[in-house]
């Protein structure tokens, strides 16, 4: 097993890892504000996440700072291993590369109630480690070849002090883009979910009921943002 590296890695270290750009293979790519991201699948071992900004931009998001923190947290449990972040700065451009794992393995299609002890089980484990993805889409989830249940991208996460329990409020927040873009609003899913979760989380019955209450409360928020802006309060 190749050893994760310090967050910041050398030229050198980086095309150990990478090899060449030349070889890699684009996944996907698109303009997020002032960023440029790209997805690679380098050397068949590793998925190389580029993010290209304006070097005259004098602030910016740095989403792979929250990545790799996140990713460092989770040490490979539930989540591809990170190996740092190698950056390059010329006259016009600010690029940086995030190296993580590649998981073998099929994109979750849908959620059925055989995998909801597991996916309890990891979202627990996640939040335990004080990481809030929030963007539990479907499309984030994998079934690795192993047959693990995978998170694969905390681009978007929120991380909480370690010694401090995440809030309800930032659960609930999760736990309703789950329900929204994960169970496609499959309420008997969703139903079935919640008390695995609690139990895998060991949330006390005040918490529980925090939680659910704060759940409700994201989901009932956004259905009225979106009917006061006619857009479909169920999307």
């Amino acid at each position: 097993m190749i050893q994760s590296t310090a967050p910041v890695i050398s030229t050198l270290r980086f095309t150990e890892l990478a090899g060449s750009p030349d070889a890699w293979q684009l996944l996907r790519r698109r303009q997020a504000r002032e960023t440029l991201r790209s997805v690679y699948r380098a050397n068949d071992r590793f998925i190389v996440k580029q993010f290209e900004t304006h070097a005259s931009l004098p602030r910016y998001r740095r989403p792979w700072l929250i990545e790799d923190s996140a990713l460092r947290r989770l040490n490979g449990r539930g989540a591809p291993r990170t190996f740092g972040w190698h950056e390059q700065t010329t006259p016009e451009l600010h690029t940086v590369w995030l190296i993580k794992e590649f998981i073998d393995g099929e994109p979750v299609a849908r959620f059925t109630p055989e995998d909801l002890p597991e996916l309890a089980q990891l979202l627990a484990h996640i939040h335990g480690a004080g990481v809030m993805t929030d963007d539990n889409n479907i499309s984030n989830f994998l079934r690795a070849a192993d047959g693990r249940l995978i998170f694969l991208d905390f681009g978007s996460a929120r991380l909480t002090r370690r010694e401090r329990l995440c809030s309800a409020r930032l659960i609930g927040r999760d736990l309703a883009k789950l329900r929204r873009e994960g169970f496609n609003w499959n309420a008997k899913l969703f139903t079935a979910f919640l008390p695995l979760y609690f139990d895998a989380l060991g949330a006390s019955r005040p918490r529980r009921a925090a939680i659910r209450a704060a759940t409700a409360c994201v989901t009932a928020l956004r259905m009225i943002r979106k009917f006061l802006t006619r857009g479909n309060p169920r999307a």
